[in-house]
């Protein structure tokens, strides 16, 4: 697109859990769902190497931030925000970088009131009291359409984290345009598996799509076959009709990540569209991390002073940070 670059900063096929993206046109820069995190997996803490690709994705992020006038927030979950409190284990977050990515800016953010979860609910007015401190301008963006000279920045009514009746709640998706150019950003649609995001994304006919693929390595454990033929149906309908698709996010969690989107891509070959990760997009291989952390742990074994920081029960673990330079 000649209007709208965008450049990916934190996927999972970047090592972490995040879909933070900087969205520009020569009206305004967008810093996308300013967040990065790792997670729990297979008994195991992250690997060293996932931390490292943490630490550098936060970095990306705050430098982002620091040429970005507006900061979105699709939803409260903490690898689609910064917090202002300090977790050196799983966020690698501090209130220094929580002012530097809101500091001044223009907070556009779901709104933590209603279509939210209680746990959200909590986050979202803590994260609120704390922000509005610091920003140019706090605002809920639902069903808002903000404008920056010709660039318009708009927010479409929230749509549900996955199922339907999802305990998970809501994100809010944001389309960036300008002139005839489209971005269209829905993080965490695990899909989509919903038919109404589905028919809200073909409305809108953006010419990118970055979205959440579905959490297949959560199949069978807690979400039924149906969810992920139903998500399948859904893509290739998607990847039928819009001319670029970003899938990432989620399904990168499970190794066999390819071989699922193996119908989608030939929808997409099919119609003439690609479909590519985040890495792929920066023209980059997909390095996922978290969904080879047990053959992490074989191959490349981390320090004596590692593990025995891993091993240290959770409340002596969580105020101090991995030892990496040893």
């Amino acid at each position: 697109m000649a209007g709208i670059t965008i450049a990916p900063l934190a996927f999972e096929s970047m090592g972490v859990r995040s879909m933070c993206s900087l969205v520009r046109t020569k009206d305004v820069t967008v810093l996308l769902d300013a967040g990065v995190a790792l997670g729990p997996r297979f008994r195991l803490m992250p690997h060293p190497r996932e931390f490292r690709a943490r630490d550098q994705a936060r970095k990306r992020i705050e430098e982002a931030a620091d040429k970005a006038k507006v900061v979105t927030i699709s939803h409260y979950h903490h690898d689609h925000h910064t917090p202002n409190f300090m977790d050196p284990v799983w966020l690698g977050s501090s209130p220094e970088s929580f002012e530097r990515i809101y500091k001044g800016k223009i907070v556009l953010a779901k709104d933590s009131r209603r279509k939210i979860n209680t746990a959200q609910r909590r986050r979202g007015w803590m994260f609120r009291q704390a922000a509005e401190k610091l920003a140019e301008k706090f605002e809920a963006a639902d069903e808002r359409t903000f404008e920056f000279g010709r660039t318009k920045v708009r927010f479409p009514a929230p749509v549900p984290h996955g199922e339907g009746e999802s305990e998970l709640g809501w994100v809010l998706p944001c389309i960036v345009e300008k002139a005839k150019e489209k971005v269209f950003f829905a993080p965490d649609v695990q899909g989509p598996v919903v038919d109404e995001t589905v028919s809200l994304i073909l409305r809108e006919k953006p010419h990118l799509l970055v979205m959440g693929g579905p959490p297949t390595y959560l199949q069978g454990y807690r979400i039924g076959d149906e969810f992920f033929r139903k998500a399948t149906r859904n893509m290739e309908r998607i990847l039928g009709t819009i001319p670029m698709v970003v899938i990432d996010h989620h399904l990168l969690r499970d190794e066999g990540w390819y071989k699922f989107l193996e119908p989608v891509r030939k929808s997409a070959e099919k119609a003439d569209h690609k479909l590519l990760t985040a890495s792929e997009l920066l023209e980059k291989e997909p390095q996922p991390l978290e969904c080879k952390r047990q053959s992490l742990y074989d191959q490349d074994k981390p320090t004596k002073e590692f593990l025995e920081w891993a091993n240290l029960p959770e409340e002596k673990r969580s105020d101090k940070p991995p030892p990496l330079n040893t």
